[in-house]
């Protein structure tokens, strides 16, 4: 698209392994049933920050990005700033990827060589995902349920975030919080707001974020 080569994607070798982008939630489902069906054999875990492995089908193997969004998202969106970040560091992994190919050595410094200055907040962000699974399942696994997906791009590793996602789960309503909407995108700026309904309902508070009340 015109948008990727705009955010400096290189097209890979011919001769290089093939890799494979895994673009949105329907297409991760897809995925994930076909290893199901053993289709398709997951060979390796490349780099669990980044979700990359290598994968195989009918004895060829090639390189997975998974959990990725799709690359309209940003569009969908609006080109909200967050949103192209994100596209932007899709794009920047992807080339990493690709120069992994023709290397063959850590896949996670040639990632965060593609990502630059990015590479910080994107192990960050995805560090911070353990955090919020142990919240939310009591599991530090950092792999989200289907349902949850989205919030792989919460700024869990924000200090100020990591407060308020404690602060509503120890009022036990963090959970219908976080799949409300788009609150989980800026928590800090929606708390004044919640902390006013959560004072006026009470008990009432999670069927209200449920849309029950």
């Amino acid at each position: 698209s015109a948008d990727a080569n705009a955010m400096g994607y290189q097209s890979a070798d011919a001769n290089a392994m093939r890799c494979v982008y895994i673009a949105g939630d329907t297409c991760q489902a897809a995925f994930e049933k076909a290893i199901k069906m053993e289709i398709i054999t997951r060979e390796v875990c490349l780099s669990a920050t980044h979700d990359i492995s290598i994968m195989s089908i009918g004895g060829k193997r090639f390189i997975v990005l998974e959990h990725a969004p799709h690359p309209s998202w940003h569009l969908v969106m609006g080109r909200e700033p967050k949103a192209v970040r994100i596209f932007k560091e899709t794009m920047c992994t992807l080339n990493g990827m690709r120069l992994w190919c023709a290397g063959r050595n850590d896949i996670s410094a040639y990632v965060d060589e593609a990502l630059g200055d990015l590479a910080q907040v994107t192990t960050a962000r995805a560090t911070a995902r353990t955090f919020v699974t142990e919240l939310l399942y009591g599991r530090p696994t950092g792999r989200f349920l289907k349902k949850h997906a989205h919030l792989r791009f919460m700024d869990a590793h924000v200090p100020e975030v990591q407060s308020l996602l404690r602060k509503w789960h120890g009022r036990s309503v963090l959970h219908s919080i976080l799949t409300c909407g788009r609150l989980y995108t800026d928590l800090v700026s929606h708390d004044p707001a919640l902390e006013r309904w959560y004072g006026e309902l009470g008990v009432k508070f999670n069927t209200f974020m449920c849309g029950s009340v």
